[in-house]
Formats: C-alpha cells, sequence, structure tokens
C-alpha cells in the first residue's frame, strides 16, 4: 500500500470485502477502490496478485470520486459512479490526498438504498431476456443436431447465471456477487438455493432443463413469471412504460404482421 500512496497518478484507494474487516479466508481476494486522475479515465477494473492473494482492482477517477460528495451531481450518478459509491460505502480507507475519499463515503453512506437497487428497467430486461432464452433454449433442446444441443449445453453455463442475477433484478434487491447471492438465498429462499444446486450437478441434459425452466418460473415470478408458449413476443424499447397490457400489446402487433389478425 506504500506504493499507492506515493504514486503520482494515484489520489487515493480503499479496501472492500472481506479485506476492510478482517475476516480474510485462505481463498479470499483483495477488493481495492483506486482513484487515479483524469488521464486515466478510461481504466474500469484490473485484475493482478496482491501479497500472494487476487486482487480485484476497480478504479475511479477524481471528479468521480468527488461527483458522490455534490449532492446535486449525485441525483444524476451514471451507472459506474453508482458502483462505485456502493463499493465505497463499506470500505477502509488506505490512502486519501485531499480527503475526497472519505468525503465521498459519508456521502455515499446517507445515499438511500434505493440509488444502489435495480431499476423497473432493469427488472424488466431481466424477464425478458430470461424468458427470451429460453424460449431459445426450449427450440435447441428438440433439435436432433448433435451442434445445436452441444451449443444448448454451453448456453446453459451462462444461462443459469443469468437466471441468478435476473432473481435478484426482478426482486429490485442490489446485485452483490454469487457468494452474497448465495448467503441471501439460504436465509431468505433456500427451496430456490437448493433447486439452483441440483440444477448445476444435473448431469442428464433433459433433466437439467427440467429443473433450468422451474428455476426460470421461480425467478420471474414477481415479474408475471414465464411467456406462454406462444412463438411470439415483443421487447420495448422503454422499459418506464413496459406494463403488462403495453408488452401484451407490442406482442399481439408483432404476432399480426406475420400471421395476421
Amino acid at each position: 500500500m506504500q506504493r499507492l500512496g506515493s504514486h503520482p497518478d494515484v489520489a487515493g484507494a480503499a479496501l472492500g470485502g472481506s479485506g476492510h474487516d478482517s475476516t480474510l479466508t485462505g481463498s479470499s481476494d483483495i477488493d481495492l477502490l483506486v482513484v487515479v486522475v483524469e488521464k486515466w479515465s478510461n481504466l474500469r477494473v484490473g485484475v493482478t496478485w496482491i501479497e500472494g492473494r487476487m486482487g480485484d482492482l476497480l478504479f475511479a477517477t477524481t471528479s468521480e470520486v468527488e461527483s458522490i460528495s455534490d449532492a446535486d451531481l449525485a441525483l444524476d450518478a451514471n451507472e459506474w459512479v453508482r458502483r462505485v459509491a456502493a463499493f465505497l460505502a463499506s470500505t477502509r480507507i488506505l490512502v486519501d490526498q485531499g480527503g475526497r475519499l472519505v468525503r465521498a463515503q459519508r456521502a455515499a453512506q446517507q445515499w438511500p438504498d434505493a440509488a444502489f437497487a435495480p431499476t423497473r428497467s432493469d427488472a424488466y430486461r431481466a424477464w425478458h431476456k430470461i424468458n427470451y432464452d429460453r424460449q431459445h433454449n426450449r427450440r435447441m433442446l428438440a433439435s436432433d443436431d448433435s451442434d445445436y444441443v452441444t451449443a444448448l449445453d454451453v448456453r446453459l453455463l451462462y444461462g443459469l447465471n443469468d437466471v441468478l442475477t435476473g432473481y435478484f433484478a426482478i426482486r429490485r434487491e442490489r446485485w452483490e456477487g454469487e457468494k452474497a447471492a448465495v448467503r441471501n438465498l439460504r436465509e431468505h429462499d433456500p427451496a430456490f438455493l437448493e433447486l439452483l444446486r441440483r440444477c448445476l450437478a444435473e448431469q442428464d441434459r433433459h433433466a437439467k432443463f427440467t429443473l433450468y425452466e422451474q428455476l426460470c418460473q421461480e425467478a420471474t415470478a414477481p415479474a408475471g413469471g414465464l411467456w406462454a408458449n406462444q412463438p411470439t413476443s415483443a421487447h420495448l424499447r422503454d422499459p418506464g412504460t413496459a406494463t403488462p397490457e403495453a408488452h401484451a400489446a407490442a406482442t399481439a402487433f408483432v404476432q399480426s404482421l406475420v400471421r395476421g389478425k
């Protein structure tokens, strides 16, 4: 950390994750926010090794950190600044030239939880993506082409992650990583966690797909659940106006283009 403090392009650093509260285990990584001068504004994340542990680096510029402390700017904070603020709210500050990190941390700790939670738009996109992917995956499962079913196996690898992250977005709950998600589910929805574990461990493709569809149904339930097994759906540009009625009307319009009224 001495090197960070003396680097001319570094204005601050803060330790997060299990490192900031001394709960590091043998498999823990180091989560570090590094505040850099504006010439490094294109930096977002980095991975390295620090004292024998993987280091997960998050970068923010001095102006981005200062905007967290500015009440007017904070109202219009972009997604990256919100992510930095959420991280900074529970960190241990290691380097702070000019005191900007302390000021930003105090401000971030006063932000309402809603500032860090998924938006209605995020929830809509997650609901649509889970349904959209399920439709494609059902088509591929029915194929007798070996390339298709292998592609399905690959799709399910990342599809299950999308279901998991979508579960939290649809419930407007902040995503804090896979480990935190597992702990959250263990406490609040152990049935979903057990279903996820069964799906991850299942080797038979059809049995795995059945479990996957159950996960899709449970994840999307608060947003209206799964689409009926219909051939048509629509995605709206403005999720803010994506009511069930608007979605149904748009879907009917798309269907009318190719199948008639």
